[in-house]
């Protein structure tokens, strides 16, 4: 799957990242994305990132230390749902 786009970082960098899915947190009210940047496809590892999306500007933001354990529990639902065909 090739989703490729280019966003802002909250710094205002602009980064060529490819989405593997989203996803919202209802409890947060909250939008997140899952990504890898810059991956060639030469290294047999992938790093996995996931960050808050501002709806206001389309910018990337990190997610706060007090959200993060809610933010992987829905993003592991929603990967396990994924893994069993549910979605």
């Amino acid at each position: 799957m090739e989703n490729y786009v280019e966003v802002k970082r909250e710094d205002g960098e602009t980064i060529k990242i490819e989405i593997i899915l989203s996803f919202e947190v209802e409890e947060l009210h909250k939008k997140y994305i899952v990504y890898t940047i810059n991956d060639d496809g030469t290294s047999p590892v992938e790093t996995i990132l996931i960050s808050e999306v501002n709806p206001k500007t389309n910018r990337l933001k990190e997610i706060p230390k007090d959200e993060m354990n809610t933010v992987l529990e829905v993003y592991e639902q929603v990967k396990d749902k994924i893994v069993n065909g549910e979605v």
